[in-house]
């Protein structure tokens, strides 16, 4: 072998050793976690008096709730949430917060005839944000909720627009300690009284969002 032949085997051996023996100092990116935030009437908040009726059960009963800019907070920073882990990026979501569900998790229709009672259905939990997540420890769950109607229909029909009290955010924020895992998916339950939270003003109702953080948990 020519020397010049050997001193190229030897600078290539000397830096295939270097390649393996250095790092770049740069750590490997965590994979993320799945923030799952769901929201679900409290089942002991069903009726509203109004005009001296007392509201029951029907199947084309709404209580309309606009969701959107779910952010969750550590520090300072925060992520943004969205409806589902798509790639759509969908920010916002539109629910109806008293629509009920037969105990078989069948959704009540407008074609169903059954009486309605507590003790054959329940509220949809429905889930808000589905997103995911940095992994670490978070502090605050904010997001945007306003209403737009609560419509009852028994004993009597009623329609009746909804606003937020005077200089009150559209944001609302629950402070707790939330943990993000690597690859796994943490599960924020939120409950709301949609009845509680409305008090008649004139020709509408206010609507205070008496909500809660019921439940956090990991998977």
């Amino acid at each position: 072998m020519k020397k010049t032949d050997a001193v190229s085997v030897i600078m290539v051996l000397t830096a295939a050793l270097m390649g393996l023996q250095c790092s770049t100092g740069v750590e490997p990116s965590p994979s993320a976690g799945i923030v799952r935030v769901s929201l679900k009437a409290n089942e002991l908040d069903t009726a509203i008096v109004i005009r001296s009726d007392t509201s029951r059960f029907s199947r084309w009963d709404s209580f309309i709730l606009l969701i959107s800019r779910g952010l969750l907070y550590r520090g300072n920073n925060y992520t943004y949430l969205y409806r589902d882990v798509s790639n759509a990026r969908n920010a916002g979501d539109t629910v109806n917060i008293i629509a009920r569900e037969w105990l078989n998790g069948v959704p009540i229709s407008f074609l169903d005839t059954t009486t309605i009672t507590t003790a054959n259905s329940r509220y949809i939990k429905h889930v808000i944000f589905e997103s995911y997540v940095p992994p670490g420890d978070y502090s605050r769950l904010e997001m945007t909720l306003t209403g737009t109607e609560v419509d009852t229909y028994i004993p009597v029909p009623y329609q009746n627009p909804i606003s937020l009290p005077d200089s009150v955010s559209p944001v609302i924020g629950f402070y707790q300690a939330y943990s993000v895992r690597e690859g796994g998916t943490t599960e924020i339950n939120l409950e709301i009284d949609p009845f509680a939270s409305l008090k008649r003003y004139r020709d509408f109702y206010v609507f205070s969002r008496k909500m809660r953080v019921v439940s956090v948990n990991q998977f």
